[in-house]
C-alpha cells in the first residue's frame, strides 16, 4: 500500500533527528520521497520493479528479508529504522528484529507496523506468514533487546488522511466501534538499548 505525504509526514514525527534511516521492504521509495531535508534513506526490498521507482528517492537494494542473511550494513549504522508492514510476511521475524538491533545505533528509534490477528483482516494477503496481537508485537521487541516506548493501534480510516488528521487515529481506533471497523495493524515504537 503507497505511503501518503500525510502518513509519511506522521512516520517522520516518530523519529526526530534521524539523519540515516533504514526503509525496510522500501517498496516504491515513498517514506524517502516525503523525506525531511539533510536526511539520507536506504532501502532494502525483494521486488525489483518497486526499486526501480525507490532509487529516485532512496538508495536502495535488492534484498530476500526472509533469507536470514546479515543485513549488509555495519553495526550501529542507522539512527532509525522503518519496518512498515513487513515483519508478518517473515517465516521469523525474530531474527530480523535481532538483525534491527545489529544495524541501530544505540538510543536509535525503531518504528515498526505490523498487521493485526484478525481473522480476514490477517489471512486477506497469502503472503502473510503470521498477525500480532498488540502484546506479541511489543513483547518480540523487548526480546530483541529494544525498550519498547510505545505501541498502539492504525488504520485506514476514512479521510483522516486528506484532512491531515493522522496523528488523531491511534486515540481515535482505542474506542470500541471505531477500533473494530478500522485497525488493521499495530505500530512499535523500540528504542535500541545497550
Amino acid at each position: 500500500m503507497p505511503l501518503t505525504a500525510a502518513l509519511a509526514e506522521f512516520y517522520w514525527s516518530q523519529l526526530p533527528a534521524a539523519t540515516r534511516v533504514l526503509d525496510l521492504g522500501c517498496g516504491s521509495g515513498d517514506l524517502g520521497r516525503f523525506k525531511p531535508p539533510g536526511t539520507h534513506v536506504y532501502g532494502l526490498d525483494h521486488n525489483a520493479a518497486a526499486l526501480k521507482s525507490a532509487e529516485n528517492w532512496e538508495t536502495v537494494k535488492r534484498w530476500d528479508l526472509d533469507s536470514q542473511l546479515t543485513l549488509p550494513f555495519d553495526e550501529g549504522y542507522f539512527d532509525a529504522v522503518v519496518a512498515r508492514d513487513i515483519l508478518e510476511h517473515l517465516q521469523k521475524p525474530w531474527n530480523m528484529v535481532a538483525e534491527l538491533r545489529r544495524v541501530t545505533r544505540v538510543g536509535g528509534c525503531v518504528l515498526a507496523s505490523v498487521i493485526c490477528e484478525r481473522g480476514r483482516r490477517t489471512w486477506s494477503d497469502y503472503t502473510h506468514v503470521r498477525g500480532f496481537t498488540q502484546s506479541s508485537a511489543g513483547q518480540m521487541f523487548e526480546d530483541g533487546g529494544f525498550k519498547v516506548v510505545g505501541t498502539w493501534r492504525m488504520g485506514p480510516v476514512p479521510l483522516s488522511s486528506r484532512a491531515r488528521m493522522i496523528r488523531f487515529v491511534p486515540y481515535l481506533l482505542w474506542l470500541p466501534p471505531f477500533g473494530w471497523l478500522w485497525t488493521s495493524s499495530y505500530e512499535v515504537k523500540a528504542i535500541r538499548t545497550p
